[in-house]
């Protein structure tokens, strides 16, 4: 699968190219007071309380930040659990973005969802962005301080600071697990400078990024320009990746006290990404039973129980034919009561799909198209006094295809492309003869999701230092901020239009199923079929007219128009002779929140919103920060800190009791020890901390296993008249999400070192504890009451054998019982460790450069990243792990200097290797609801990936 690069990606290289080295001739010209002040150290450029220069950093050591009280302070001066990931240490680990650094930052994992009761990895394929928790819980990210909502990646990023837990000097409303925000690249005026970065590895990656920075005027102003182009596949089929993004950043001084920057970033991102499982095995017992086929559509379902049919209209396009028939009543494989489980990872059945194989195939692609710019004023009014006057602006679109089906109604094993299915009938609908009888096929319903953002915040900041004497050295902080965030997503089914077969639009019969028959064994043709090919002369059997596919809402449609208010103020003290430093912050959030209902059309039988109705709610936060930090010596230190968060509720979700639900509450300490030792070459942090969420909120099965059975029982016996049309009204249910906590707590360790000049090192440990409590509180005390109420309703009826139409399955103690299953499921993790979540995590990685002697210019290095075995279900009182995860990591790397176009320039070369010893051990998220002990869910491990990085410094 390696391939040249396209001609646009070519032509772009080279004009990167060619830039770069025509630039520096350019540069030459400046003034050699300009050039002479480029040669002075970093430092005394930068004094303002609201920028941390990353040209302070030495190696993996990061010196200050502003993720502790939002001035530039001293890492060692915070008593909050922060971390941050330096220029350097990103090159070294030749990261581009957040997917290859989540697991080296500290307690830190990737978000597929696994956490929740319904995995769908939906966070990594519904969002352009990785998600991650931190501490067990979810966190969120931030560009340039800002709350960050669009795209991006690593070639205009400067460092990262991840705060871990509540942290309301950053944010009010926020993510409990804390916060992760990436500094750009910022224009300077000590020198001109820039480089030219070529990188390209396994499967055809090819990645051409610039950076120039230029002082257009003698220190007034400048220019930094970063731009890149990447385009590549993966180890697994029809998975690719195409990007353009540009970045321009100025620096304007107005004076030796006032300040004006301006930056601005575009990009488009054309991907596919492939779920992390291989397949869901549907045809397992088909297969073990040889494979029996049927020649009639109505069979006598005693035969076998290894086959299934559809009772409703199943309007099926089979790519092979392309023909479109309704498949209603045909026999497929299907095992009921031992159904949704994975592949079993034999040499046998991955002869028949082997892992490479990507089953949403060519048509699961995502499109992103962003723009995002900030304009910042700051002004030094005297010594004492400064403030920052910011506006910032994100625009994001995003247009995504996802292959598994969104919401089915009545048949949610179908419609999934990871659903591997064997064909059964031995005759066609149209009664002729079936020539793919006995095969294994995949078949989908596919899904979009249009999302569009655009958020403005202007942001005014203040800072004032005064000196008590022996009272203390003190800095205040104050900050307004109002944002304006207008926000809407709508999730489709691909469906035949004008609702056909149901007055509902998305119902299940209405839907356009998609079919493919491919070839055992060949990873390139298994897939499901691409929604982009046509489907024409379909015709209604029924009715005799044309049917033609289009696309549906399956779910309430989110949109939201957001107006924040926030008002900070921070204290930060230096006391005993700067012995003692503690911060003190507190915030006050106010946001109004305006959305429109989601109704259904009467005519259309589409869901639509309704502008007659709009819902208005207002959430307002009071949280705090406080924190300290007292050196008992210069090398030895102590710290704590307590601080809170708030979040905005999911609007979209109805709790039983309570509609929408509560605001999460987020609730956090941290106390342990600094250790700054041999003259800064080692920076040490060992803490304990606690982190708890309340009142948050998941979607779990509530809507099918509980509301619609309720609501479908409640009917029936109205229909019967056991209960009257007002008791049936009373007790109808709307809800589909339910409430939980969750509870955190543990020790993190980290190390980051400058042993030599030539030797950088950077590790951490975790231990966590991430526990759930209250799980479907609400939900199982309203169960207890709805089963005591309909039992005695149905008491002249049978009381448990009551019939309740589906067939003599179909009674009402079946489906308390199946109810009843559900919700002990996950009931059965209160108090206990959470699903998704590791006890111990760790990193390493170190880097060493050689300085003299014939290797002079020769570094190598590398890391290790280890997760323990995940929490993945329950087994009566005991708990059911996956398997740990460990990961080796390589790099070597060349520096040397030699001249181009006139000038001696350094070029760096490096290659790096990911998962150096090949591992292909998987993991396993889930495990089935009939069987604990057999896999789900199975997340795939990517082979060995080489990338080669070279760069020109000029």
């Amino acid at each position: 699968m390696n391939t040249l690069p396209s001609r646009p990606v070519a032509r772009l290289l080279v004009a990167l190219a060619a830039g770069c080295l025509g630039l520096p001739s350019f540069a030459q010209t400046t003034s050699s007071g300009v050039q002479a002040a480029a040669e002075e150290e970093d430092e005394a450029i930068v004094l303002s309380p609201f920028e941390v220069s990353s040209g302070q950093d030495v190696g993996y050591r990061a010196q200050n930040t502003l993720a502790g009280s939002r001035l530039n302070t001293s890492l060692k001066d915070t008593g909050a659990a922060i971390s941050v990931l330096t220029s350097e240490f990103l090159q070294d680990l030749g990261a581009t973005s957040m997917k290859d650094v989540i697991l080296f930052s500290n307690n830190s994992v990737p978000d597929f969802g696994d956490s929740a009761p319904n995995f769908n990895a939906n966070p990594m394929i519904g969002r352009d962005e990785w998600q991650l928790r931190i501490r067990g819980l979810p966190a969120s990210y931030a560009r340039n301080f800002f709350n960050w909502e669009v795209s991006s990646d690593f070639y205009n990023v400067e460092r990262i600071d991840q705060s871990r837990g509540p942290n309301s000097v950053l944010f009010g409303f926020g993510a409990a697990g804390g916060i992760v925000n990436t500094s750009t690249k910022q224009a300077s005026l000590l020198k001109n400078s820039g480089s030219l970065t070529v990188v390209a590895g396994s499967w055809g990656r090819l990645r051409g990024a610039i950076d120039a920075n230029q002082i257009v005027a003698d220190e007034r102003f400048a220019v930094r320009v970063n731009a890149m182009a990447e385009q590549g596949e993966s180890w697994r089929e029809h998975e690719d990746y195409d990007a353009r993004r540009l970045h321009l950043a100025t620096r304007w001084q107005l004076d030796e006290t006032a300040t004006l920057k301006a930056e601005f970033e575009t990009g488009r991102v054309h991907d596919n990404v492939a779920r992390p499982w291989l397949a869901i095995d549907q045809a397992w017992a088909w297969r073990e039973a040889g494979r029996p086929t049927y020649d009639s559509p109505q069979w006598d379902w005693p035969v076998s129980d290894a086959i299934r049919q559809t009772w409703s209209e199943h309007i099926v396009f089979v790519e092979n034919s392309g023909t479109v028939a309704n498949w209603q009543n045909m026999p497929f494989s299907y095992l009921a009561n031992q159904s949704w489980v994975h592949l079993a990872m034999t040499p046998e059945n991955l002869a028949l799909v082997p892992t490479s194989a990507n089953p949403g195939g060519p048509g699961a692609e995502r499109e992103t198209d962003y723009t995002t710019y900030t304009v910042s004023f700051e002004k030094q009014v005297s010594d004492a006094f400064s403030f920052e006057l910011a506006y910032n602006h994100q625009g994001n679109d995003f247009l995504g295809y996802d292959p598994n089906a969104g919401n089915l109604t009545r048949y949610g094993y179908l419609g999934d492309a990871t659903n591997l299915w064997g064909d059964a009938s031995s005759v066609l609908p149209t009664g002729g003869a079936n020539p793919y009888a006995g095969r294994l096929y995949l078949e989908n319903n596919w899904t979009r999701r249009i999302q569009d953002l655009d958020l403005d915040v202007v942001r005014a900041t203040a800072a004032y230092e005064f000196d008590l004497g022996r009272a203390g050295r003190h800095r205040l902080a104050g900050m307004y901020e109002r944002s304006w965030r207008d926000f809407s997503r709508v999730e489709e089914s691909e469906v035949f239009v004008g609702s056909p077969f149901d007055a509902a639009a998305e119902f299940d019969s209405n839907r356009v199923f998609r079919r493919y028959y491919f070839e055992e064994g060949n990873a390139r043709d298994i897939r499901v079929p691409t929604w982009r090919t046509p489907l024409v002369d379909v015709v209604d059997p029924v009715s005799g007219r044309t049917l033609t596919a289009g696309w549906a809402p399956n779910q309430l449609i989110n949109n939201s128009k957001q107006t924040q208010d926030t008002i900070l103020g921070a204290l930060q003290s230096f006391f005993l002779e700067e012995r003692l430093v503690t911060t003190f912050g507190v915030r006050r959030d106010r946001l109004e929140y305006r959305t429109l209902p989601t109704v259904r059309n009467a005519v259309t039988g589409r869901l639509e919103l309704d502008p007659t109705d709009r819902f208005e709610r207002t959430f307002s936060a009071n949280t705090l920060s406080a924190g300290a930090v007292y050196h008992l010596t210069p090398q030895l230190s102590l710290f704590g800190n307590v601080s809170s968060s708030r979040n905005l509720p999911n609007v979209n979700q109805r709790i039983i009791g309570l509609g929408i639900p509560p605001m999460p509450e987020g609730e956090g300490t941290d106390v342990g020890i600094k250790l700054d030792l041999f003259g800064g070459r080692l920076y040490a942090t060992l803490d304990y901390y606690t982190t708890d969420l309340s009142n948050t909120s998941e979607w779990g099965n509530i809507n099918a296993s509980v509301t619609s059975l309720n609501n479908r029982i409640l009917a029936r016996m109205r229909a019967d008249g056991l209960i009257s049309a007002t008791e049936e009204q009373a007790n109808l249910l709307d809800a589909n999400g339910y409430l939980e906590s969750r509870e955190s707590d543990g020790w993190e360790l980290e190390i980051v070192a400058n042993p030599t000049e030539s030797w950088r090192l950077s590790a951490n440990f975790s231990i966590n504890n991430v526990v759930k409590q209250g799980i479907m509180s609400e939900v199982a005390a309203w169960a207890d009451e709805a089963t005591s109420f309909w039992l005695e309703r149905a008491a002249s009826m049978g009381g448990g054998g009551y019939l309740l139409g589906g067939g003599d399955w179909d009674t009402l103690g079946n489906n308390i019982g199946w109810m009843t299953d559900y919700i002990s499921q996950e009931v059965a993790f209160n108090g206990r460790r959470a699903r998704g979540e590791r006890d111990f995590g760790a990193s390493l990685y170190t880097n060493y450069r050689i300085r003299s002697g014939a290797l002079a210019g020769v570094s190598f290095g590398g890391g290790a990243r280890y997760q323990s075995a995940n929490v993945i279900g329950t087994a009566g009182d005991e708990l059911v792990r996956g398997r740990e995860l460990f990961l080796v990591d390589a790099s070597l790397g060349y520096s040397f200097r030699t001249p181009i176009v006139g000038r001696e320039r350094t070029i760096d070369l490096q290659i790096n290797v990911s998962n150096l010893f090949d591992s292909d051990r998987w993991q396993i998220y889930t495990v089935a609801w009939w069987d604990a002990l057999r896999p789900e869910r199975i997340g795939l491990q990517e082979p060995r990936k080489v990338t080669f990085t070279a760069r020109i410094d000029f």
